[in-house]
């Protein structure tokens, strides 16, 4: 099952791009530069940073949001909220990913061009206080109809990790789990044993 990585700086134990360099060394299928409270100038800056760290270690690197910095910048791939995906339409990017909650925008994404979907969130998560976790079985009703990868996200760490299994999506988002980690590859290498 991926992997992927999702960046919160704030709650990074060490400074940001140090866990980046640390966290890309453990080889993720993908790291995200979500860090939604920046300027647009101050992301983009962060963007170059993080984009060449991934390059580096040879990390699929994915723009949060700001489709026109991910052309700007030749990132490949970029994750776009399902409002903002369905209001501009999909950007010209090689690889576009949507944030969906439910079968019926699961399926409007698909159908306008989405690449791939993460759904969640799947647990109680701290990152959105007091929304109830989602489950499973909308997980599943969406990864049983779409053609699409379907990334799960939302609370998962390495204790719930084998609790994704058996659910039809292509990987799982971690964002706390990763930002707070002394050793995130030996967390990769603990979720990809969990998952398998």
């Amino acid at each position: 099952m991926d992997i992927v990585a999702v960046t919160d700086r704030k709650q990074s134990v060490r400074l940001f791009l140090e866990q980046i360099e640390r966290i890309a060394a453990g080889r993720p299928d993908m790291i995200v530069l979500r860090e939604k409270d920046l300027s647009k100038g101050d992301y983009k800056r962060l963007a170059v940073s993080v984009m060449e760290i991934c390059s580096r270690h040879g990390v699929e690197f994915c723009i949060n949001t700001h489709a026109d910095i991910a052309a700007e910048l030749g990132a490949g791939t970029v994750w776009i909220p399902y409002p903002e995906f369905i209001g501009n339409g999909r950007p010209r990017i090689g690889k576009v990913g949507v944030s969906v909650h439910s079968v019926e925008e699961a399926s409007n994404a698909v159908s306008e061009g989405a690449d791939f979907l993460v759904y969640g969130n799947v647990f109680t998560t701290s990152c959105k206080p007091g929304k109830p976790a989602a489950g499973f079985s909308v997980l599943d009703t969406i990864a049983e109809r779409t053609d699409v990868p379907v990334y799960a996200i939302g609370g998962i760490d390495k204790d719930n990790a084998t609790l994704m299994k058996g659910h039809g999506q292509k990987g799982i988002c971690l964002m706390s789990g990763f930002m707070t980690s002394d050793d995130p590859a030996a967390l990769i290498e603990e979720l990809r044993i969990s998952t398998s």
